[in-house]
């Protein structure tokens, strides 16, 4: 076998990066640093899914359950993004 890393292997390791993720006491510059270290994690992997390739069933239930966390951390990302200017907002209405 060569030093290639299998979809399952890939799979496993995004899990366990999204569960890090998931911690909701953690700073806005940890959740920052994941969320970069998972991008760029899978920016190095990206080649290893074509579209031709054949994932076990189980392996597209868990691709299909990584997708919608990931779609639930952009949410919950633009909802943090949106508090500092939530706050500016508020701020200059009392002001008025």
């Amino acid at each position: 076998m060569s030093g290639k890393v299998l979809p399952v292997e890939i799979l496993q390791r995004v899990e366990h990066m999204l569960g890090a993720l998931d911690v909701r006491e953690q700073s806005s510059s940890d959740f920052k640093s994941g969320c970069d270290a998972l991008q760029v994690y899978l920016d190095s992997q990206a080649e290893i899914f074509t579209p031709n390739q054949i994932l076990s069933v189980d392996s597209q239930q868990r691709l299909k359950l990584i997708i919608k966390q990931l779609d639930e951390l952009q949410k919950r990302a633009e909802s943090k993004a949106a508090i500092p200017s939530d706050l500016q907002k508020y701020i200059a209405e009392r002001e008025d």
